[in-house]
């Protein structure tokens, strides 16, 4: 499958779409609510199949109430009913810590077409019978399976299309593998040395946010000025939240491209917010590993994670000494056994490297770890936007 993101220009018309996610909010908290009055009454969970009989009967039995059910088709409107399943069958499954929410008027949400739903006419596309413009940066590939329409807090409505084309993008191997280390103001210590320095988005855009926001407040409520200000907040996170993701695909397509094993700590993220809060919020480190988890399945890479109740830190990489009185504070430190001196990150990266080479076991891999005197300082290499992920250092000849 292979999916494409495409813009809808803004048009007056585009408010049919608006009324189409508000269609959408109705089925789901409807049938939500239904589910939640199921329960209480102690009444047996309803199945897809069952909520979609339902559909119907509502639908053509109640014409006047649920009239307004028929303007969405009956495809997109039973994969609402799928979600909210899925969603439930999530929560069964002790995958989702509570079950699923009543969807609010007032935050966006989308809708799935099937082929009979759309139409495409180069740079237009046909949705229930209303044609729309649409931004075509990039050629459809392939034949198309669904299309999912979604609006954003600012009103902008988004085309995702998913087609059956498959992409083929294995690199050659590189014959190398390196452990990271997690850190705050540190994003991540690779075990080579490499420091790959955090953003900080948020922090850069926090006065830009904090004016918005001052504005907003000052605003009369019900006003359009409130309106006008709250996308002008609106407009400030989306730019926060765009960048972050691009410099997440970014940084995990140059670890694949770098390294054919990768190894992490499993740390509680949840946890580490509670100590941190918004600096761990800032870094977005779960959506990085998601990312980074897909482009290694796309690049045929390796990415494992060892116990987070492993001594990395504390333990000597040469000799394998632990060191018990370290603290956070302790950035560098020298092994009472070996007298050899450690940066903490690099020192733990290392070990991180160790115990997943041990633990998953590598054939045709080398270490990727810092040889010769140990750096007092190590190289720092923050995130270059404009360079290509396939860098020089991609290119080297793989040692296998």
């Amino acid at each position: 499958m292979y999916s494409t993101v495409y813009k809808l220009f803004r048009a007056p018309r585009n408010r049919n779409l608006k009324r189409l996610t508000w269609i959408a909010h109705d089925i789901w908290n409807y049938f939500l609510g239904w589910q939640r009055t199921r329960y209480a009454l102690g009444l047996p969970y309803m199945s897809y199949n069952e909520m979609s009989a339902q559909f119907t009967i509502l639908r053509n039995a109640h014409c006047e109430v649920f009239a307004h059910w028929r303007e969405l088709d009956s495809w997109a409107a039973r994969q609402i009913l799928r979600r909210l399943d899925m969603a439930y069958d999530r929560f069964f499954k002790k995958k989702a810590k509570r079950p699923p929410k009543f969807r609010s008027w007032r935050k966006p949400y989308s809708f799935t077409m099937s082929p009979s739903g759309y139409g495409f006419y180069g740079n237009k596309v046909r949705i229930h019978k209303k044609h729309y413009r649409f931004n075509l940066s990039r050629p459809i590939l392939g034949r198309i399976k669904t299309v999912t329409i979604k609006e954003d807090s600012l009103g902008d409505f988004y085309m995702s299309v998913v087609t059956d084309h498959s992409v083929s993008e294995v690199p050659p191997k590189t014959g190398k593998a390196a452990g990271f280390d997690f850190g705050i103001k540190t994003l991540f210590t690779c075990s080579d040395g490499t420091l790959y320095e955090s953003p900080e988005f948020y922090k850069i855009s926090m006065e830009d946010l904090c004016v918005a926001q001052r504005e907003h407040a000052r605003k009369v409520q019900g006003s359009h000025n409130r309106e006008r200000s709250r996308k002008e907040v609106a407009r400030v996170h989306r730019k926060i939240k765009r960048q972050r993701e691009d410099h997440h695909w970014k940084l995990s397509k140059r670890f694949v491209h770098k390294y054919d094993a990768l190894y992490f700590e499993t740390l509680t993220f949840e946890g580490m917010k509670r100590l941190w809060g918004r600096k761990v919020s800032d870094i977005a480190p779960h959506a990085f590993h998601q990312k980074l988890k897909h482009q290694a399945n796309k690049h045929s890479k390796q990415v494992d994670y060892i116990d987070r109740f492993e001594a990395t830190t504390k333990t000597c990489s040469h000799c394998g000494q632990p060191q018990m009185l370290i603290d956070l504070s302790v950035r560098e430190w020298r092994c009472p056994s070996c007298k050899t001196h450690h940066h903490r990150d690099v020192n733990a990266a290392i070990n991180i490297l160790k115990v997943g080479a041990s633990t998953f076991g590598l054939e045709g891999v080398r270490l990727a770890i810092a040889s010769g005197p140990r750096r007092l300082q190590p190289k720092s290499e923050p995130h270059n936007p404009h360079q290509k992920a396939w860098d020089s250092h991609v290119q080297e000849s793989p040692l296998l």
